[in-house]
């Protein structure tokens, strides 16, 4: 994930207590039931994506996670790979693939973006331990936890038509940035995002709105290793996010009225950082989207990032507020 910012945005408190049955973009429909959100089915993709090992530019595991994850959309309309190449801060030129897909073309709703990133950051520079800050990050929570829930999104939308179009793109290149390095955009963070921002493909609808998913899928258990920093704690809370509350709050309102309703206790109601992340570059090239974040979770950029570190009933908190969204008839 990228870094924050850090700016509480008081003046947005008018919004955070504002009218909460305003809706997000689409127009209406008739409401369609939502398909069930399968968690253990979601978990096991975070898992798979781990048992390649650590995502990181250049590796065999990058290769081989994205020939994986170019088959996990079943009746997608489309499938593609867009490919570019870049530097980051640690290096390169770098291959890349943002991974696109696309279900429900047909349908009379706006269209809608739900993204995450699913590449590796290449060093733990944030680990307790000195002597591990140069190891790579598994990025169980930090990118395959976001993709774990808009796979198994992807099989509700194949099992029930969405009354909306609705793109999933499995962002690559966000976590290689560094602060106050020149050259980049974001500090060589959201390579992907800034990419697939700025090229459109042709071929696909253009969302009216997005949604990201970055770090949904920590626990709620401490780790002595990996004390809370940066102002984060040991448990699953999504705040609102000052770069989602400015460029769609009726959006950020309305998922978590539905997140409420569903008893989802990690969404919630106050102002946390302004984050630099890959609903940014979006929100630039006109497609407002937000971001739904728990920042920072203890393993943040640390070598303690793997799955016993996170909990399938996070990615249920997410992946079932979601689907209530997608399929509500907007």
């Amino acid at each position: 994930m990228a870094k924050s910012r850090y700016l509480l945005l008081a003046v947005l408190l008018i919004l955070v207590t504002g009218c909460t049955s305003c809706g997000g973009g689409g127009s209406a429909s008739p409401p369609v039931t939502a398909p069930e959100f399968n968690r253990d089915r979601a978990f096991a993709d975070l898992e798979q994506q781990c048992a390649f090992g650590a995502r990181v530019p250049g590796s065999q595991a990058h290769e081989d996670c994205l020939a994986w994850l170019q088959q996990q959309f079943p009746g997608a309309d489309q499938v593609m790979a867009q490919a570019f190449t870049s530097p980051t801060p640690f290096g390169g030129p770098y291959d890349f693939h943002n991974v696109l897909a696309l279900y429900g073309r047909a349908a009379s709703g706006e269209p809608l973006l739900l993204c995450a990133h699913w590449d590796c950051r290449p060093k733990a520079d944030r680990d307790p331990d000195p002597a591990r800050r140069d190891e790579p990050v598994m990025g169980a929570n930090d990118g395959a936890s976001g993709v774990a829930v808009l796979l198994e999104i992807a099989r509700a939308l194949n099992a029930s038509a969405p009354p909306r179009p609705v793109v999933i793109a499995l962002l690559d290149a966000e976590d290689s940035g560094k602060e106050a390095v020149t050259g980049y955009t974001y500090d060589g963070f959201c390579l992907g995002s800034e990419y697939l921002a700025n090229h459109w493909p042709a071929g696909l609808p253009r969302p009216v709105e997005g949604i990201l998913l970055d770090l949904v899928g920590g626990d709620n258990l401490p780790n002595p290793r990996c004390p809370p920093r940066f102002g984060g704690n040991n448990y699953l809370d999504f705040p609102f996010e000052g770069e989602s509350m400015q460029a769609h709050p009726a959006l950020v309102r309305t998922i978590w009225d539905i997140a409420q309703r569903r008893g989802h206790t990690a969404f919630r109601r106050e102002l946390g950082p302004t984050m630099v992340d890959d609903h940014v570059p979006f929100i630039e090239a006109g497609i407002p989207t937000i971001d739904i974040i728990d920042f920072p979770p203890p393993e943040w950029h640390t070598a303690d990032d793997t799955p016993e570190h996170c909990s399938p009933d996070s990615l249920f908190e997410v992946g079932d507020t979601l689907l209530q969204y997608i399929y509500r008839g907007k």
